[in-house]
């Protein structure tokens, strides 16, 4: 699902860029993606008129992924935070097998 946060205008009240999110039950990609140009003979909105759902039809006809894409990288980004939440750190010992890391505690603070 796509969302914007933020429209860009330029001092003519023109959109030149969206700051979007797309979000599904895994997570989330943001960017911000700057508009092209609009076509020959097109007629441009009062920014007054851009509504989100107006916003939201030229991000999805103008980004370049797809919502599979966005879907593949949330899960990569998932996975791999996952594997990396599941690591644990262990100090090497001369005296006998490694034994889990813990920070040293800074007695001079209390």
């Amino acid at each position: 699902m796509y969302t914007i946060n933020r429209l860009i205008a330029d001092n003519a009240g023109l959109v030149v860029a969206l700051d979007w999110v797309y979000s599904n039950a895994d997570g989330s990609i943001s960017a911000q993606h700057r508009l092209s140009a609009p076509e020959e003979g097109s007629t441009l909105l009062p920014f007054e008129d851009v509504t989100e759902e107006v916003a939201l039809g030229w991000l999805t006809a103008q980004l370049a992924n797809t919502t599979e894409e966005f879907d593949a990288a949330i899960a990569k980004r998932k996975a791999e935070q996952e594997y990396a939440d599941q690591l644990a750190a262990y100090t090497v010992s001369s005296e006998g097998a490694p034994v889990p890391y813990s920070e040293p505690v800074d007695e001079s603070a209390s």
